[in-house]
């Protein structure tokens, strides 16, 4: 995917929540009770600073990109196209007989078009970015707030009270089933489809910028005789500890998939060539202290660099190719090390 596309999607969400924050508060304008006025002014701050938030990623993510996983970005950038002409739609509509019930199901609307998969990929890149599910920019308590809002403020009906049951019941389905399809359930890590999925925006922005990318293959030594020796569950652990042992020796820019049973591949860039040794030493040396707290593991890890021609795709997946060579040159000749190329 390229990066021109991801940047197109990211403004098309942007504009959609400060369009939504907008009809909010066009809602407290038309309001007929001070707690519904107050209501709709929240729920519209919400939303802008949701905007705020993605805004700020954006214009702090220049040096290092962080991931955005978008499933046929072609179709998605249609789809957010599309829902902008639907607001407008419903907004004039509405702009002709304004009243509190016709603002409450153009609000839940407005909601259910903020569910999109997009939006979603938006919140888990700023849960990432930030290290944290703060509460203000938390989606699932956002859309809790506003539920409940509609109650509070006397809007409630017995058909917005399951309008809401059901939004959110979709969110958190969705919410479950975007993770499952992008990240390994034991690890926590990306799988191996989610890792090239993120990595496509990041490395066509590395060959933009002229920036140095890095691949490293990191496959655990002698790791069936854990299971053999200590059981499958013991070894569970471990890919556990590895995963996180690996995640947190990196950026935050820096993505890490789980590659195949006990293997891991990470992308990095911009890297300087002569620190990669050293990051991937550092790595090495980690997940074998690490490990020796419960099961004694070491790693042989393979890495290549380089810069990314005219064909971005087939210069990644030489990187990955020559990271495997280093890969197994490092297991044939004595294994607990790094080789790089």
């Amino acid at each position: 995917m390229s990066g021109d596309i991801l940047n197109d999607i990211v403004a098309a969400c942007l504009e959609l929540e400060r369009k939504a924050a907008s009809v909010f508060r066009m809602f407290a304008a038309d309001a007929g009770s001070d707690d519904a006025r107050r209501f709709w002014e929240t729920v519209a701050g919400e939303t802008r600073n949701h905007s705020t938030v993605y805004e700020r990623l954006r214009a702090g993510g220049g040096s290092e990109p962080l991931p955005l996983i978008i499933y046929k970005p072609a179709e998605t950038l249609e789809e957010l196209e599309m829902i902008g002409k639907s607001i407008d739609e419903q907004v004039e509509r509405y702009t002709e007989v304004p009243s509190s019930e016709s603002a409450c199901l153009l609000g839940f609307r407005l909601q259910l078009y903020l569910l999109h998969p997009a939006f979603a990929s938006l919140c888990r890149l700023t849960k990432d970015a930030a290290g944290e599910d703060r509460a203000d920019i938390g989606y699932g308590r956002y859309l809790r707030r506003f539920i409940d809002g509609i109650g509070s403020c006397g809007l409630a009906t017995a058909e917005t009270e399951l309008l809401g049951e059901a939004l959110f019941r979709l969110w958190n389905e969705a919410r479950q089933l975007a993770a499952q399809s992008h990240f390994d359930a034991l690890t926590g890590v990306m799988t191996r489809a989610g890792f090239f999925k993120t990595v496509g925006p990041l490395a066509y922005a590395a060959q933009r910028s002229g920036s140095n990318v890095g691949i490293m293959l990191i496959d655990l030594d002698y790791f069936k005789l854990v299971g053999d020796n200590y059981g499958h569950q013991t070894g569970d652990r471990i890919l556990q500890l590895v995963a996180e042992t690996i995640t947190a020796h990196l950026r935050r820019s820096d993505v890490v998939g789980r590659y195949d049973g006990d293997e891991f591949v990470v992308y990095l860039s911009p890297v300087e060539p002569a620190s990669l040794r050293t990051v991937a030493e550092n790595l090495r040396r980690s997940i074998e202290e690490e490990s020796a707290r419960m099961v004694p593991v070491t790693a042989s890890i393979g890495v290549a660099q380089g810069f990314l021609g005219a064909d971005v795709d087939q210069g990644l997946e030489e990187l990955v190719r020559l990271a495997d060579e280093c890969l197994m040159q490092a297991k044939y000749t004595g294994k607990n090390k790094v080789v790089v190329k």
